[in-house]
């Protein structure tokens, strides 16, 4: 069944590496699709690897999903300004989907911003990401303007994105 574990680099990088270099790739294939643009795979991969320590506590988390022994998905969690953090790179693999693994990957990173003292959450989204959507949204995410910290969407992009955001306290 699932568990979700806290990254740890010794143990786990070599899964990392693979589960954000099937993320790249599947991003890659939806942008060309959806918006006509491509980007070098490689050059992402060594970018998210090389970003890592934004994911360590104590600010910060890399969360895996692991199904059946196997590490079917992951989310991370970085702080972005006071009191507000960022949740990135939701990814669960598509043999695994359907099984609620990317709720409870959702779920336990909202716990964690809490437990941190988050007042904030934040993501952003393609909106194409249709069933993502539909989970944000579900457990509370409500859409907001773009945010000055989102400096990896390019601006021709922005303004066609979703940015959303979740208030942690009550």
């Amino acid at each position: 069944m699932l568990k979700i574990i806290q990254f740890e680099t010794e143990k786990h990088q070599s899964h990392l590496h693979q589960i954000w270099e099937e993320y790249c790739n599947w991003s890659n294939l939806i942008f060309t699709h959806e918006l006509g643009i491509s980007f070098d795979v490689s050059q992402f991969l060594e970018q998210y690897m090389s970003q890592l320590e934004e994911f360590v506590p104590p600010s910060g988390r890399l969360l895996l999903g692991e199904y059946d022994n196997k590490i079917a998905g992951c989310a991370c969690l970085r702080n972005i300004g006071a009191n507000i953090g960022e949740i990135k790179r939701m990814y669960v693999r598509p043999e695994f989907q359907r099984k609620g693994i990317g709720r409870s990957l959702l779920i336990a990173i909202i716990n964690e911003a809490s437990h941190i003292g988050y007042a904030k959450l934040r993501l952003d989204t393609a909106p194409f990401t249709k069933a993502a959507l539909s989970l944000y949204r579900s457990l509370g995410f409500y859409e907001i303007e773009p945010y000055f910290e989102k400096t990896e969407i390019l601006l021709e992009y922005r303004n066609n994105w979703v940015f959303m955001e979740l208030s942690l306290t009550s």
